[in-house]
């Protein structure tokens, strides 16, 4: 991804500078223009220019934290304290070296006359889409007490849902870690002792017994292959990912795949519902809203579909319209999201929408796991079983000829 600065106007006219990142820059322009904005200058920022220090939002800071940060803002904004005092308050209060020299930095330069969204926009590169729309919306309308308390649960309920996500997954990750290193060792350091015991027999190797032996040999000879290849694979991945059609197709994939799709599919429905809820509380106009949710989508296949209503929601078509022509997001996404705009009860109903599939996303990962634990110790009674049968096989045949 690369990074742009840009001066554009915003619906409001007023003058808006940051940062963004995309692939290219047209890329970026259209990610400016689906966010509503008037681009009057756009730019690639050299690495000089990108504070790397300040990534909250990205991975290495966790929406939980970001939470907590505007939990903090929504009760000092609404005792009515200054912004400047509130910043600097928050500041003093974590622990985080980078929050908090975030937080110092935001506040020298909303004293000096800036914004709160722009000055966030310009320390804070990592900050997720969703937090910066949704501040400068609030500044635009003001009720950012009101647009922090929103984003306070938004964070917090994706901080869960990730949690229990990532602790139903800790267990089989750690079975599958332990017999990889365990297999690896045994075919590593053990085969090789019996090999030569099986070399002194003088007889024919049974076939699953050479099979092993070869294998074993094979990695103890190109173990270093074995990770290059690895390695390679991985690398090879990511950076064919910065190829548009590449990454789009590889995301496609990933909703597509037995099981694993499903948890993708509703995690993305419920980062659609629950961030387009977000926006709609902070006023946004409809196809900024959507536009600022497809930047936010994890997903860069979900993302794209659901930028690609964009033409639709312009021409004047209703949201639910525009999703069904794309046809991605599950039918009670679409379905919810029109009864929401029958009503006028859009915002409401996009943030039931969101809960309902933080709860599929749930109960689908903890069934996968229910039925990947049993997979795992049958693979790996399998592969016990052909070790033991390659060892005792010789051993039965030596017995027998003496015999």
């Amino acid at each position: 991804m690369k990074t742009f600065d840009y001066t554009a106007r915003s619906e409001t006219g007023g003058e808006v500078t940051g940062v963004l990142e995309a692939n290219t820059r047209d890329e970026a322009l259209r990610q400016l223009k689906d966010g509503g904005f008037i681009v009057q200058k756009l730019e690639e920022a050299g690495d000089d220019k990108r504070d790397l220090d300040l990534r909250i939002g990205s991975r290495k800071t966790k929406e939980k934290d970001l939470g907590v940060v505007c939990e903090q803002f929504s009760i000092l904004l609404k005792a009515g304290l200054p912004i400047t005092h509130t910043i600097k308050l928050i500041a003093n209060q974590t622990e985080d070296k980078t929050l908090k020299k975030l937080m110092n930095n935001v506040a020298d330069d909303v004293a000096a006359g800036y914004s709160l969204a722009s000055s966030f926009e310009k320390h804070g590169s990592g900050l997720p889409t969703t937090f910066i729309e949704s501040v400068r919306a609030g500044e635009e309308s003001g009720s950012l007490d009101v647009i922090f308390d929103r984003l306070s649960d938004y964070y917090e309920q994706a901080s869960k849902t990730k949690s229990k996500v990532k602790s139903a997954m800790i267990y089989p990750t750690f079975v599958i870690v332990i017999a990889v290193i365990v297999v690896a060792i045994i075919m590593i350091f053990a085969v090789p002792v019996f090999k030569s015991t099986f070399e002194g027999m003088g007889q024919e190797l049974p076939a699953i017994t050479q099979f092993v032996v070869n294998a074993s040999n094979f990695m103890t000879s190109w173990w270093w292959l074995i990770a290059v290849v690895a390695i390679a694979a991985f690398v090879g991945v990511q950076v064919a990912k910065r190829n548009e059609s590449f990454h789009l197709k590889w995301s496609k994939i990933g909703v597509k795949l037995p099981v694993i799709g499903r948890i993708n599919l509703m995690n993305a429905a419920s980062e659609y519902a629950g961030t387009m809820s977000v926006m709609m509380t902070a006023g946004l106009p409809i196809v900024r809203a959507v536009g600022v949710t497809a930047r936010s989508m994890s997903n860069y296949y979900m993302s794209r579909s659901l930028a690609n209503t964009t033409p639709d929601l312009e021409a004047g078509k209703t949201l639910a319209t525009a999703l069904s022509n794309e046809n991605t997001l599950p039918e009670l996404a679409i379905e919810m999201s029109a009864v929401g705009e029958q009503t006028g009860a859009l915002e409401g109903t996009l943030k039931v929408i969101s809960q309902y599939f933080d709860n599929e996303v749930e109960i689908a990962t903890s069934r996968a796991m229910s039925i990947l634990e049993p997979a795992i110790i049958v693979v790996l009674a399998v592969i016990v079983f052909v070790l033991l049968l390659s060892v005792y096989l010789p051993m039965f045949s030596m017995y027998g000829s003496i015999s």
